[in-house]
């Protein structure tokens, strides 16, 4: 957890409190992840490919101005870890990421533990994403697993 915190608290210097856009969760990923870096996306839009990184908006719509980033990464064996910052059910905030990682081949969505480090009215989701990503580049998913 120090490891995570030291990343989130990174971001929030750099990038402030409030709520990221795609373009600045981009920026941040392909800084951090290089090659691995696989974007940002709507959930309806994701496309995975094995060993690498993205932060997913639950929302489906392309109309839609966003809802709550969450990290996900695909291992090298195609399985499909979930971050949400709120600690919820990934498989129901994630209905479209599911359903295109089983078209994939992937197993069900994996969800990380369910305990919360956003509360609330708070904007941070993009940064606690990224961070938790660099928890499993740094540390394995092993470890990113517990944040």
């Amino acid at each position: 957890m120090k490891a995570f915190r030291r990343h989130r608290d990174r971001l929030i210097r750099a990038l402030g409190r409030g709520p990221l856009v795609d373009h600045d969760i981009d920026v941040v990923g392909r800084a951090e992840f290089g090659g691995r870096w696989g974007g940002v996306s709507l959930q309806s839009e994701w496309r995975p490919q094995r060993n690498h990184y993205y932060v997913v908006n639950s929302s489906w719509a392309p109309s839609s101005r966003g809802e709550h980033w969450v990290g996900v990464y695909v291992t090298p064996a195609g399985i499909v870890y979930v971050y949400d910052s709120f600690g919820r059910n990934v498989r129901r905030l994630l209905h479209h990421v599911g359903k295109t990682a089983r078209l994939w081949g992937a197993e069900p969505l994996k969800s990380t533990d369910d305990d919360a480090e956003q509360r609330g009215a708070s904007a941070v989701c993009g940064h606690l994403s990224l961070a938790w990503l660099m928890i499993v580049r740094d540390m394995g998913i092993r470890k990113a697993w517990h944040v």
